[in-house]
C-alpha cells in the first residue's frame, strides 16, 4: 500500500486524504486555523500559531505587545473567552519576546520511545 500524503500545522495533521467534499472540507478546517482568528484566542492561551503576521490583526496592540513583543502589559487583558483581567496591567511575561522564544526551541517534533515499536504492531494488525 503506498504511504498517503500527509499534511502537518501545528498539531493538525491529515494522515489518509479524504476525497472530494470531505478534503475540501479538510483544507478548510486546516485553512481557518492558520486564518488569524484562532491564532489570537490561541495568542490569549500563551501558545503560539505558525501565522503571526496573520493573528495580529485579531488582536489589540496591548495584546500584540504582551505575547508576542515581550513588552509589560499596558492595560488589563482579556482571557481567551474574553474574560476582562487574565492579565494585570505592568504583567510581564516570562521568556521575552516572540522571536526570542522562538529562537531557543532546541527540538520541535518528537515521538515517544515506542514509536517503531507501536507502528510495527499496527502493521502486523493491520494485515492480519
Amino acid at each position: 500500500m503506498k504511504r498517503p500524503h500527509c499534511l502537518r500545522h501545528a498539531y493538525l495533521r491529515l494522515d489518509v486524504l479524504p476525497i472530494s467534499r470531505p478534503l475540501d472540507a479538510a483544507y478548510d478546517d486546516l485553512n481557518w486555523w492558520i486564518s488569524g482568528w484562532p491564532g489570537a484566542v490561541m495568542a490569549r492561551q500563551g501558545y503560539y500559531i505558525s501565522t503571526p503576521d496573520l493573528t495580529r490583526p485579531h488582536l489589540s496592540t496591548a495584546e500584540w505587545d504582551f505575547w508576542y513583543g515581550g513588552k509589560p502589559a499596558a492595560k488589563s487583558l482579556p482571557g481567551p473567552d474574553g474574560t476582562a483581567d487574565m492579565i494585570h496591567r505592568g504583567e510581564i511575561r516570562d521568556g521575552e519576546n516572540y522571536q526570542t522564544r522562538m529562537s531557543r526551541i532546541a527540538v520541535w517534533n518528537t515521538v515517544m520511545d515506542e514509536h517503531n515499536y507501536l507502528v510495527r504492531r499496527w502493521n502486523d494488525f493491520m494485515s492480519a
